[in-house]
């Protein structure tokens, strides 16, 4: 393929382009962590395994108001109750944590959760 004088600015757009592209479509650098959808009436995933040091957030998308509400709390702050926003934890030690909603769901039944920290 022979490229004349005329094309070569297209021909340079069009590297450009391909580099940009492949730039996009590599590694992210998002920090680790993962998300557990709020949504009427359960959370999704229901377990959530992460590992020691990583955060998790919870991102409230239905239309009911829900919380997160710790089985055991161990000095952590529950969520408050909302329809909309997110809420943050990030775990420092290893173990399995339940939690519950206290408007759709106990700590035995209903609209609950766990994050396993491994």
């Amino acid at each position: 393929m022979r490229l004349s004088v005329r094309s070569l600015p297209f021909a340079a757009a069009a590297l450009v382009g391909c580099i940009t592209l492949l730039i996009a479509c590599g590694e992210t650098t998002e920090p680790a962590g993962s998300t557990v959808a709020v949504r009427d009436d359960n959370f999704n995933p229901s377990t959530q395994t992460v590992a020691v040091g990583e955060t998790v957030t919870w991102q409230w998308t239905g239309n009911n108001q829900h919380n997160v509400t710790w089985v055991n709390p161990s000095g952590t702050s529950n969520s408050p109750t909302q329809s909309a926003g997110t809420y943050t934890r990030n775990f420092s030690a290893a173990g399995t944590n339940d939690y519950f909603c206290t408007i759709h769901g106990t700590a035995t039944s209903g609209m609950r959760g766990t994050v396993v920290v491994q």
